[in-house]
């Protein structure tokens, strides 16, 4: 019956023992997961929005590319309706999208070396639709009748003085002559003729509803002419990229559209206004002053 003692004794140190282990290894558990939690949603963090950004990457590219494309079609569209000053404003505002879309694509776009191309096709369709700004709203300006057959002055220089001869003497012939006014050929966007009386009482250039459609000319705008038997018709203005006769040529000219009354153009003062014109028996000479 003494080792009785001995024995619990033994089996409570043995308790106490393990109950110290037992606490000291309860404080170490803790700070192990803490340490191992912490670094893994950092670790996330950093990883995830990498396969993000390049995936949207060449989505902005192309959506970029796209963009242009459809404005450009939208300039075009427009375009062929366009008629006064804030129609081309809208054309030229159409184009400029377009390029600003196109300016926006990085270096290592696949659309790259397609944009170089567009870019420069869209620079000129906005020029185009700018220059054509100005023009309607010079046409919207002329309203006033007066006694010659265009209201006033298109302002259009003389085309021989933009001619690279401007100086020398230049003869158009004389095909014929329609009630004692002399007929001659006179070239549009250098590569149609047309017949045309030289109307030095004129101050604007008409052309025929005919010579209209053959050229394929946009109205721009309105004015009023007076005629022989009619004071203050309006008529259709359009604009011609040049007027050519006897080696003398101008650019960029607004012209009237005459109505179905009229069967032949008509060559103002607008085309030949710095040159005496002297109607000789075969030929008519621009003199310069």
């Amino acid at each position: 019956m003494q080792k009785h003692p001995h024995i619990h004794t033994i089996t409570l140190l043995v308790s106490t023992v393990c109950l110290g282990t037992l606490g000291c290894r309860s404080t170490t558990i803790p700070p192990n997961p803490v340490t191992v939690a912490t670094p893994s949603p950092a670790a996330s963090a950093i990883t995830s929005p990498v396969p993000a950004s390049s995936a949207v990457q060449p989505l902005a590219t192309d959506e970029a590319y796209k963009l242009a494309i459809e404005k450009a079609k939208s300039a075009q569209n427009i375009s062929q309706t366009a008629l006064s000053e804030d129609d081309w404003n809208l054309v030229a505002s159409r184009w400029q999208q377009a390029i600003d879309y196109l300016k926006v694509l990085p270096p290592s776009s696949p659309y790259q070396a397609m944009a170089k191309a567009k870019l420069a096709e869209f620079e000129q369709g906005r020029a185009k639709a700018q220059k054509r700004a100005g023009q309607a709203k010079l046409a919207m300006q002329r309203s006033q009748p007066s006694g010659a057959v265009i209201t006033e002055p298109l302002q259009v220089k003389s085309a021989i003085a933009k001619s690279p001869d401007a100086g020398k003497v230049f003869q158009a012939k004389i095909k014929r002559r329609a009630g004692g006014t002399p007929v001659i050929d006179v070239t549009f966007n250098g590569k149609q003729t047309f017949e045309m009386i030289v109307d030095t009482g004129a101050s604007g250039t008409v052309i025929t509803q005919p010579m209209a459609d053959a050229l394929g000319v946009q109205v721009i705008g309105k004015t009023k002419v007076s005629t022989a038997s009619q004071v203050g018709v309006e008529v259709p203005l359009a604009f011609v990229e040049s007027i050519a006769v006897g080696g003398a040529v101008v650019k960029e000219v607004v012209v009237a559209i005459g109505n179905n009354a009229l069967d032949i153009g008509l060559l103002g003062h607008d085309f030949f206004g710095d040159y005496d014109v002297t109607v000789k028996q075969d030929v008519v000479e621009f003199r310069k002053r």
